[in-house]
């Protein structure tokens, strides 16, 4: 299966203007940035849960039943947030083509600070989180299967 893109022909500023309400790709983007945030979110609220979770545990079994869970959980949630940076990543790159659409305007303004950040929430936090837990539920079992037992 090849990876063909389908091109569309954009509406222009002043065409939509005149136009009712249109689902354009200015709005898919509002839509999906706003998709992003909410899950990346829920990702942090379930992440911070776990640690907590970890840290409170009564005893190694069940933390490594905390750690392993979350960790499994975890992954699952960055697929679900790098899938939604990657749907992005497409809109604006396709926005940033049209001169006069105001995201290209505001990201032309902006090149010459830091330059784009956008993935982070979307792929390089939730790694990081992800790894976190699975590290340490590497860890634990170690110290289950070598220190503990002996």
């Amino acid at each position: 299966m090849s990876k063909t893109s389908k091109t569309h022909e954009p509406i222009k500023a002043a065409i939509r203007d005149r136009k009712s309400p249109v689902w354009d790709m200015s709005q898919e983007r509002a839509f999906l940035e706003n998709l992003l945030s909410q899950r990346f979110n829920y990702f942090l609220l379930f992440y911070s849960i776990t640690v907590a979770g970890f840290v409170n545990a009564k005893n190694v079994i069940y933390a490594q039943i905390i750690l392993t869970l979350g960790s499994v959980i975890t992954y699952l949630f960055a697929s679900v947030l790098r899938r939604s940076q990657q749907k992005l990543d497409i809109i604006l790159d396709d926005l940033f083509k049209e001169d006069s659409h105001p995201a290209k305007i505001i990201d032309d303004l902006a090149k010459g600070c830091i330059g784009s950040k956008r993935r982070i929430i979307g792929v390089v936090i939730p790694t990081i989180c992800y790894l976190t837990l699975f590290i340490g539920a590497l860890l634990n079992l170690v110290y289950l299967i070598f220190i503990r037992i002996w």
